[in-house]
């Protein structure tokens, strides 16, 4: 996972599998935004291959959070196999996904 800010939204690019020990990076990576009291994180997904459930609980979770602060959590997801859970849970209803970095960064503007 790399964290690194563009436009003042903060992209935390993820890679591979997304289960317990990322879940738990995630959430300090997610906490620290917070800390620093940056409030609009992309979470570019493009090579990500698997999201556990404690993943997708986690980032429904963050994005309550983020919200309270007047921010948000949008994604970056281009696999439809990766999309499936989001789809399956309803939370494609809840977060906006993204086909691009660049489209994600620039729908907080």
């Amino acid at each position: 996972m790399k964290r690194s800010s563009v436009n003042n939204v903060e992209v935390i690019t993820l890679d591979g599998r997304i289960d317990q020990e990322e879940v738990e990076e995630l959430e300090t990576l997610l906490d620290d935004c917070l800390s620093d009291k940056l409030y609009n994180v992309c979470l570019d997904m493009i090579n990500v291959k698997f999201i556990s459930s404690r993943a997708l609980g986690l980032l429904n979770k963050k994005k309550q959070e983020f919200k309270k602060h007047e921010g948000d959590i949008k994604l970056v997801i281009v696999d439809e196999v990766l999309l499936k859970p989001f789809q399956i849970t309803m939370l494609d209803t809840i977060f906006e996904i993204f086909e691009s970095r660049r489209e994600c960064v620039n729908a907080f503007y």
